[in-house]
């Protein structure tokens, strides 16, 4: 039985394969940098249509700016999503290296380009505060109150963009050398009596094994791996830190949370709600833990 349970968890390492090609028209990669340039193309188009213009629209040219806004993400989502995602499966090959270099090139172009909207959108809806909730709008009004949330947060245009072309050699970049790294890493473990190397994405397939010992060598072996080079970890959360730390200050964010809090749309109430709870139920957790344990003839998990 243990052998049968440890061959379907290879098998299931082996076949875990997205088909991204469901995402474009075409995998050529010629094909696909030609979309992207197309993508910034229409950056440039709709910058020129509306730049120096949001600020007069009313609820009609407001519904129209954001449908032809929705137009233009959904039409280059499935490409750019493409390079991404290629790129995470597998960073050492060629032509997604390649590609992901030709998607951060042309998102780089395409956010300068687009950098004006949100800033003339934001005083617009500063000084017609009724748009936000007006009938015409209506699907629109969640998306038009995140914004009213992020203006006292907005910078210059110039400034804009300058953080959008620092970030792509500053803090994406850092952020891409974690990935690259963790996506070059390879670990020995036995399985099925076999030593077997395995790279990152293959070994964490491991981690959902029937099988409890091998769940928990999988485990030790990624971990004892990763802690070897923790100067790696350290050095590119310094970064990333860093940079939020002075973007914090730039935006006169009040604390290091609020620009997480407007990403994800929580308020800071409902975050203290939820440690709270968490800390005065940690008796309870651990009691649970116990009787999971228990009902599994453990004298403890983990």
């Amino acid at each position: 039985m243990q052998k049968r349970t440890r061959n379907r968890d290879t098998e299931l390492a082996e076949q875990m394969r997205w088909d991204l090609a469901q995402l474009v028209d075409s995998t050529e990669p010629e094909r696909i940098e030609a979309k992207l340039d197309e993508m910034v193309d229409e950056a440039n188009k709709f910058a020129a249509k509306y730049r120096e213009k949001i600020g007069g629209l009313d609820s009609s040219g407001l519904l129209k700016l954001l449908e032809a806004r929705d137009a233009f993400t959904l039409r280059y989502e499935g490409v750019t999503e493409y390079c991404g995602l290629r790129y995470s499966a597998d960073s050492t090959d060629a032509v997604s290296k390649r590609l992901n270099e030709a998607v951060r090139k042309a998102g780089n172009k395409a956010g300068q380009a687009l950098a004006f909207a949100e800033i003339e959108l934001g005083g617009l809806l500063k000084a017609k505060p009724g748009l936000v909730t007006d009938s015409k709008l209506e699907e629109y009004r969640h998306f038009l109150e995140r914004i009213v949330r992020r203006i006292p947060h907005l910078m210059t245009e110039e400034l804009e963009k300058l953080t959008i072309s620092k970030d792509q050699n500053g803090v994406s970049a850092w952020s891409q050398l974690q990935g690259d790294w963790l996506s070059t890493r390879s670990f020995r473990i036995k399985v099925e009596g076999v030593e077997k190397t395995m790279p990152y994405g293959e070994i964490i397939a491991l981690y959902q094994s029937r099988d409890r010992a091998l769940r928990m060598e999988a485990n030790r072996v990624v971990y004892d791996g990763l802690g070897k080079d923790d100067i790696v970890w350290a050095s590119a959360i310094r970064g990333v830190c860093g940079d939020h730390l002075q973007m914090c200050e730039w935006r006169k964010y009040p604390s290091p949370m609020t620009q997480s809090l407007i990403d994800n749309d929580v308020e800071q109430e409902a975050i203290d709600a939820l440690m709270h709870t968490m800390e005065g139920s940690v008796e309870s957790y651990r009691r649970y833990l116990r009787l999971k344990a228990k009902l599994m003839g453990l004298k403890k998990l983990g």
